[in-house]
């Protein structure tokens, strides 16, 4: 464990902000320093701490250089908010060594808090174990823990309420101003086009692109040599956190199947089938192992929607617009061949096309299912996702729940009214920030980093809100 704290350490002439970096985060999070708070930098990887230090900021703590020395925490019997299941990374660990590496995931996160007594830890969505730890150390010591999220009119984001989940009744949303109702009308009217796509599935790479199939192979060879590497956290210097191993593998593996798989044909489903629509899920995602835990295994969840259809009903699944190929995996070909009213599309059809051949949406979390609400559709939400609590979407708890309401006809269905979902816009922009924290083309203009900082800075409780406008 580290040296007693300094009394610069406890003492900062500045609130600071504990960042944790991982990923892009620690090519983008150096670029929030500001004058009105102090960044303190830890990251997961010493690859991560690399970039941080590259871009002139010292990191204090590095979880996977550290392992070693860091003396494990007692674990308390009901620790977690979620479960070693949720975790997307760890299991190839027994359970004996999960418990090791929790207990110093605990010990790694008090310390740094009790050193450098933050007013605030800069993170996102919890979407891992040592995440989870860090919101449950900083809310036993009374720090706020900045997540952010996207709102839906590009180029503003928000702080989750409740870092653990994106779901909208976390929300305290106010009245929005004409400014927001203004930007709401305009969001609205882009996304009723045909051929609206969000940001995040633009510019995709093709299937069969040479480069991303040449890289992913050559990833999962590496990372095939870094799991078995890092397969006794126990040996010196070995542990590593994350594995992309089935990641980087499916790739090869959805490639190949490709030439031999072919998808079913909307055009071919009768017209007088009542399709139902269930958009997959990316895998792995935060969204399937946070955002939707009891369901997250989607060849359970696809099985018992077709238990709730009827005999006239056929279910669609088509493929998330970044995960192509996803359904030619081996689970999920036995599940069509094993299902006569289920059919698959690929990822390249429009979420449009299918929508305008239904009334009803099933989903976990999908944006789709946000979209077809918006556009007029029936829609069911099993997940934890913004809109889930919005008048007008159906709300489902149990399977037999979801049977009845799929077996309801369509016409006696709740839909969203048009002016409920743009007063619900206008007051999520009401409650956001210009800039985006994530990955897109002007993450890194001046003028997006110091509407971040001015969101940190807000979040943290350093300077006060400013007005939308």
């Amino acid at each position: 464990m580290s040296a007693p704290a300094s009394p610069a350490e406890t003492n900062p002439e500045r609130p600071r902000i504990l960042a944790f970096a991982r990923g892009y985060q620690a090519e983008f999070f150096p670029e929030l320093v500001d004058d009105r708070y102090e960044a303190v930098f830890v990251t997961m990887t010493e690859a991560e701490a690399q970039q941080v230090r590259a871009k002139g900021q010292d990191v204090v703590a590095c979880f996977e250089r550290d392992f070693d020395t860091i003396e494990p925490a007692d674990v308390p019997e009901h620790y977690l908010i979620t479960s070693f299941m949720s975790e997307r990374f760890l299991g190839r660990y027994d359970q004996a060594t999960r418990l090791t590496i929790l207990g110093k995931e605990i010990a790694f996160w008090r310390d740094l808090i009790a050193r450098f007594q933050p007013a605030a830890v800069l993170n996102e969505l919890v979407a891992i174990e040592i995440s989870e730890v860090l919101l449950i150390e900083a809310r036993a010591a009374g720090i706020p823990y900045l997540a952010g999220m996207n709102c839906v009119v590009e180029d503003w984001f928000y702080w989750l309420p409740d870092p653990m989940t994106i779901s909208g009744g976390t929300f305290d949303l106010p009245e929005p101003s004409e400014a927001s109702l203004a930007l709401a009308d305009a969001y609205l009217a882009e996304l009723k086009q045909k051929d609206y796509r969000p940001f995040y599935v633009k510019n995709l790479a093709g299937r069969r692109a040479a480069k991303p199939l040449l890289a992913g192979l050559a990833k999962s060879a590496l990372w095939r040599w870094r799991d078995w590497r890092s397969a006794d956290p126990a040996r010196a210097a070995s542990f590593r956190y994350e594995t992309y191993t089935e990641e980087y593998s499916k790739r090869g593996q959805v490639f190949a199947a490709s030439f031999r798989h072919a998808y079913d044909q909307l055009e071919d489903i009768p017209e007088s089938y009542e399709i139902v629509f269930y958009p997959l899920h990316q895998e792995p995602e935060a969204t399937l192992n946070y955002m939707s835990e009891f369901n997250a295994n989607q060849v359970a969840t696809i099985e018992n929607i077709m238990k709730c259809l009827g005999p006239h009903q056929v279910l669609v699944v088509k493929e998330h617009p970044v995960d192509k190929g996803a359904l030619l995996r081996p689970k999920f070909r036995v599940l069509r061949e094993s299902y006569s009213a289920l059919r698959f599309l690929p990822a390249e059809v429009h979420g449009r096309e299918v929508l305008s051949r239904c009334e009803r949406v099933v989903t976990l979390t999908s944006t789709v299912g946000w979209e077809a609400a918006l556009i007029g559709k029936s829609v069911c939400v099993m997940g934890e996702i913004f809109y889930d609590r919005l008048p007008g979407i159906r709300r489902i708890e149990t399977w037999p729940q979801l049977r009845e309401a799929l077996r309801t006809p369509i016409e006696a269905m709740e839909r969203v009214e048009p002016e409920t979902a743009r007063r619900f816009v206008a007051a999520m922009v009401e409650n956001s920030f210009p800039g985006n924290p994530f990955p897109y083309p002007e993450l890194y203009s001046r003028t997006n980093i110091q509407r971040v900082r001015n969101a940190v800075a807000i979040g943290a409780g350093i300077v006060p809100a400013e007005p939308v406008g």
